[in-house]
């Protein structure tokens, strides 16, 4: 009986450390909570808005340097891009051109008449 009694002392001084122990992780995760939402995030989010404010700044610049440089220089930019109209239609007639040559109506007109033969190796149900 007395060994019954010595265990259930045990226990109860177990159950009483781990009942501290938990009422100490829990005092510890609300610091954790606290310190972070009072401290990390803000520092972070002031971080981020200071980035974002010097990147739309450094992108502003930039788009004002290239303003200026076209202002300066206009027969430059025209050149530029007539030049890439008249590639563009180029290619754009060569495409035109191939697929009007004669080369692409023999292809579509036999490719028509391969259609209406069946294949020579499917089966007979099939066809």
């Amino acid at each position: 009986m007395s060994s019954s009694f010595s265990e259930d002392a045990k226990m109860k001084d177990l159950i009483g450390r781990v009942g501290d122990d938990i009422s100490q992780l829990r005092s510890d995760i609300s610091s954790f909570f606290s310190h972070t939402s009072r401290h990390t995030l803000p520092t972070s989010a002031r971080d981020l808005r200071d980035s974002a404010r010097e990147r739309l700044h450094a992108g502003s610049d930039f788009a004002a340097s290239q303003l200026r440089y076209l202002r300066e220089n206009p027969t430059r930019s025209s050149i530029g891009i007539t030049g890439g109209l008249l590639l563009l239609g180029a290619v754009g007639a060569g495409i035109y051109y191939l697929c009007k040559s004669d080369c692409c109506h023999r292809n579509c007109s036999s490719e028509e008449t391969d259609e209406s033969t069946p294949p020579e190796d499917l089966p007979p149900y099939i066809s």
